[in-house]
């Protein structure tokens, strides 16, 4: 399928962050407006396709536990790429809605837990093990100071590592990591490394918000 900037044309139109620029997810969402057309003219329930993101994260969770991790890095994207999709078929067709954008948001908690879950028993003891409880609790804070902040009038969208940021990092970190291991052997190291980086970014950016939302609600009391 030929790569195009579609309805995205200009980078403006589209969010960035600092680790993934208004340019790059202007070309990533316009190259998945084809999928999401297919989509709509299916008839496929935006509800549905939230549902096949757990199932995809559930597959994820299995593979990281048979310790598949290259399979397990596409899952990671194909997931992700799902949680993008749903919103866009549910605007597309007329369907989004306050249920759907709560139900949404609790699948993705679900679908992140779990495919960490896999990696809990990939990885079974030792430290690495404690890296992916701190990146289960740095991503679930990062979405609880956002939904808190939102709660209070606070809109809420820094940080350096959101979800897309997220599942891109543990996607491409295992995918090239499975590389690694096959070409040089060894332990795998890189997918150390990412659930590392996971663990730590998760957390400075939930530390983000706090600040951020905090300074707004003394600013606003002031």
């Amino acid at each position: 399928m030929r790569l195009y900037w579609g309805r995205y044309g200009s980078a403006t139109e589209v969010k960035g962050s600092r680790m993934l620029s208004a340019r790059v997810r202007a070309w990533y969402f316009s190259n998945l407006e084809p999928f999401a057309d297919w989509f709509v003219r299916a008839h496929v329930p935006p509800i549905a396709i939230t549902y096949a993101q757990v199932i995809g994260a559930t597959a994820c969770a299995f593979a990281y536990a048979d310790g598949l991790i290259f399979n397990a890095g596409w899952l990671v994207l194909f997931s992700g790429t799902l949680d993008i999709l749903d919103g866009k078929v549910a605007r597309r067709s007329n369907d989004a809605s306050p249920r759907g954008a709560f139900l949404d948001s609790v699948v993705d908690r679900y679908a992140e837990f779990v495919s960490y879950a896999g990696l809990i028993v990939f990885f079974a003891t030792g430290w690495r093990v404690w890296a992916v409880l701190l990146a289960i609790l740095g991503g679930t804070m990062v979405s609880y100071t956002r939904a808190r902040a939102e709660g209070l009038g606070v809109r809420c969208e820094i940080g350096m590592l959101q979800r897309p940021e997220r599942f891109v990092i543990l996607g491409f970190g295992s995918i090239f990591s499975s590389i690694a291991e096959h070409l040089a052997g060894g332990p795998q190291s890189l997918l150390t490394a990412t659930i590392v980086v996971l663990a730590v970014l998760s957390n400075v950016t939930a530390v983000q918000r706090v600040v951020y939302v905090s300074r707004q609600l003394r600013d606003r009391r002031g």
